[in-house]
Order: C-alpha cells, then structure tokens, then sequence
C-alpha cells in the first residue's frame, strides 16, 4: 500500500480542527451553565429576626417641657403606635418587621454596586445585581463591604448610620481582613472616624474606599449588611460594646468610674451650623458646678473643637460620664460611648413662632405631620438605655437661647 503523508497531515490537521471547535463549543456550554447556576445560587442570605421594643418617653422637669412635647410633631406621629394608648406607662411600640426587626447581610458573588441608598428600604434589584463582564464595572474588587450611608464619613453620621450595620457585620472585616470598605465620598472625612475605623483594623489608605456616584464598583464578592433596623435597642449596644472594646474598655458597665458631669459647649467658633448659643451661659455653668460639689462629681466642660487625642480617650471619658447636658446638636452623639443609665439632658431649641417644632424642624408647620431628625438624639438615649431628659428653651431671632435658669436648677433637682 502506498503511503501519502500528504493525505495523513491533512486529517491529522482535520481532527485538531474538530477537537478545538468540540472543545469551544464544549466550554461555551459549560460558561452558560455556570453562569446559570450562579444566578440561582450567586446570593447567600443571612438573617435574623430581633424583638418589638418600646422607646420611652422623655423625663421632664415641668408642665412647660411635658405640654411642648406632647404637641410635637413626633409625639403627633408616634403616639398612635402606643399600646391602649398608654404611652406614659409603656411608651411607644417599635414593631415594624421590615424597619426596625429584620436583620440581613448578603452576600454576593460577582456583585454589582451602582449608588444605592444603604438602609432597610435597599431595593431587591440593587441586592440582585451583578456584572459578567469588566467592562460593566469601574473597578473590580476581589471582596468589598457596603456602609454608603448617608455622611458616614461624618463623625455623628458615623455613629447613627453606620454603627448599627457594623454591630451585626463587624466579623466580615475580621473574617476578611483585606476586603474594602465602600463608604460615601464627602465634603471631608472626620478623624474621630478614621480613628475607628483604624481601631477596627480599616486604615483608610489600604481599605476605604471613598465612593462617588459614577463609579460601579464590583467584587468577587460583595458583602452587604444595608437591609438593617436604623434603630433598635440590641444593635445599638451592641454597637456600644464595639466601640469600648476596640478601646481597650472591659465590656462591663462600672458604676464607681463614673463621676464626671460632661457639659457639652457649643461656641460660635465649634458650631458648623451656627445658632444655638447659649448666652446666659456663666450662670448656668455656676449651676452645673454648684451641683458637681454637692454629689462629689466631677465638672468637665467639653469642646469637641479643643479635643485633639485619639478617639480612645474620648471614648473612655464618656464612658465615665454620669451626667452629659448640652443643646441639641451633633457633639451630643457622645452619649454613644456612655453606660447605661446615664442621665442625658438635652437643650432642645425651638422658635416661638413655630411654637410646638424643634428649631431643626422650623420649616415644617406646626400642623403639618411630618416626621423630625430633631428627635434623633432621644431616640438615640432611649435606645442606649439612658435617662433622657428634656428642656425645651425658645430662641432669639438670630437662633440663640436666654436659658432660663430657675427651670435649669428644678431639673437638677430632680435628677
């Protein structure tokens, strides 16, 4: 038989040819079965369900503060969540699944984050989406945490939106040391955050990510705890703990250490928003330090403006306050770092012709129901476990307070 290897390179070339193509198509299937069986399997839930929980009412020193904030706009709103109406014996019921029960972190394989609202009302479409492909995405991260709460790199903001979600998903940064951390870009990113976040093993230069709303940012795997209560009593101190063990403060509530009267001191200079100044404000200091000497406590005026140590000695300084009063505003957030039991008393502004409305809500009018950030910082205490005190005070024109003296001294009295 005559051999032609002409004829046998030909099939040999043939057969390569037939084998590449099997093999193509072969892999191409076996890409749309993945890529199948990813989006069936791509998300792992994990859930949790937390208890109804009741927010109390504030303490008041008088008629005057009881009167102005059973006409507030949040008492108009919540009071009808009051079990039996019994609102002074129980407080207000907090039993909403979706907003304040249900607890959730996904994770997501090859997701896709595309300027979505972290919060409970985070839509199933953005928890669902992912890329296939790079040129879907600005940057691709091999894993990456959602916290783009709103003004998260704000100190007050930080605590108030970010703390909670943290408090049930801290284990995923420990877990995965070198995921990124997406938070909101903003106008600036305060040190006491940074300092956190670095006492949480997240140094800024390494892990965060400064998120601005034209990127896309994708990740191997994308771990979101977004679908969590803003507000519930177990994350919150839980949270609290979080923030005393990264200082180094044994997770047990002390009450010998805590002797220090924390006056929180708003001045022209520290106030970014201005207003709110208290003007008679030699006289009610003498109040505060006539009262440190009778109960043997300790009067620390605190200026957040002069504070230049870490984060840790705040923290710690909090923790041992057994009385903080200031006006409304962002440094009363402190109250975070504080013990249970720790009698807050809030300065709560308001002007006389919105007469029944926090100056932060003077927008609104007075009938119309809408709900208020004003009421944020009892919500906070109350939330914490404190003993929250309020005393409303009218302001000038320019948006400043003449305390009243005698009311001031009568609260003290009661405490």
């Amino acid at each position: 038989m005559y051999f032609r290897p002409l004829r046998l390179f030909k099939l040999i070339v043939t057969f390569i040819c037939v084998n590449i193509v099997i093999y193509e198509l072969y892999r191409l299937l076996l890409h749309s079965k993945t890529s199948s069986s990813l989006n069936e399997n791509e998300i792992d839930q994990i859930s949790y369900s937390l208890q109804p929980f009741y927010i109390r009412l504030p303490n008041f020193s008088d008629d005057e503060a009881k009167n102005w904030f059973y006409s507030s706009t949040y008492y108009k709103i919540n009071s009808k969540k009051c079990p039996e109406g019994l609102c002074e014996e129980k407080g207000v019921l907090f039993n909403d699944t979706k907003e304040h029960l249900s607890v959730n972190v996904f994770l997501v394989k090859n997701g896709l984050y595309i300027n979505d609202k972290c919060g409970y009302n985070y839509e199933t479409t953005a928890i669902n989406r992912t890329f296939v492909s790079a040129d879907q995405t600005t940057v691709i991260y091999d894993k990456a945490i959602i916290y783009t709460v709103p003004d998260g790199w704000a100190f007050q903001h930080f605590l108030d939106g970010i703390g909670p979600k943290l408090a049930h998903s801290m284990s995923y940064l420990q877990k995965y040391p070198d995921a990124k951390v997406i938070i909101l870009k903003g106008i600036r990113f305060d040190r006491s955050v940074k300092e956190i976040w670095s006492m949480l093993g997240v140094e800024d230069s390494k892990r965060i990510i400064h998120y601005t709303s034209n990127m896309k940012i994708g990740a191997r795997l994308l771990i979101n705890p977004c679908i969590t209560p803003g507000i519930h009593p177990r994350l919150w101190q839980d949270a609290r703990s979080m923030y005393w063990s990264i200082s180094g403060i044994p997770n047990r509530e002390s009450e010998v250490k805590r002797k220090n009267l924390i006056y929180i001191q708003r001045t022209s200079k520290n106030a970014m928003n201005g207003a709110r100044l208290i003007l008679n404000e030699e006289p009610f200091i003498k109040v505060l330090r006539d009262y440190c000497l009778k109960n043997s406590l300790n009067y620390v005026q605190y200026d957040h403006s002069k504070d230049k140590d870490h984060i840790r000695s705040r923290i710690e300084l909090f923790y041992n306050a057994k009385i903080i009063i200031g006006v409304h505003s962002g440094a009363l957030s402190n109250m975070n770092f504080a013990q249970s039991g720790t009698t807050i008393i809030e300065i709560m502004p308001y002007r006389q012709e919105s007469s029944v409305l926090p100056m932060t809500c003077s927008m609104y009018r007075p009938d119309d129901i809408k709900a208020c950030a004003g009421y944020i910082l009892y919500t906070q205490s109350q939330l914490l476990d404190q003993s929250y005190w309020m005393l409303p005070n009218v302001v000038n024109a320019q948006g400043n307070i003449n305390l009243n003296i005698s009311r001031v001294e009568k609260l003290f009295g009661k405490i």
